[in-house]
């Protein structure tokens, strides 16, 4: 048995027979959706353009120059975020003479964001990340 420390503790797996890892496993690679999720999060994941999802989430929808103006970027900068957005089909445009606006696609995923951007902690600093010296 394989014995493996982690955060001090003791972990002596594996805890599963060779026929509950091989479901385990074939469960797992059933997962195709999982490879979406992973392109979704990529695209949001990026902090410039969370910053733009939050704001299409609280604005209802913006152009290009006024995320650049909001988020001190370049309009090209702000252009080449909202492609990967709108690759990944979180965001949608429409226009409106010369304007081009954003908004966020109506779908689980911007649901799932726009529940995210109204949680208590995602309005304070993480505690991880602002641990205090004793």
């Amino acid at each position: 048995m394989k014995k493996v420390s982690i955060d001090g503790e003791l972990c002596v797996g594996p805890t599963f027979s060779k026929a509950e890892f091989a479901l385990i496993k074939r469960n797992l690679a059933g997962q195709k959706g999982l490879t979406t999720l992973a392109g979704l999060l990529r695209a949001a994941g990026n902090l410039q353009r969370l910053k733009m999802l939050y704001l299409l989430h609280a604005h209802k929808e913006m152009c290009v120059c006024d995320l650049a103006a909001v988020l001190e970027l370049t309009d090209s900068a702000v252009s080449q975020h909202l492609r990967k957005l709108k690759d990944t089909n979180i965001v949608k445009n429409r226009r409106d003479g010369q304007t081009i606006y954003y908004s966020l696609v109506p779908n689980v995923f911007s649901s799932i964001l726009q529940d995210l951007f109204a949680l208590d902690e995602t309005k304070e600093p993480l505690s991880f990340m602002h641990k205090e010296i004793a």
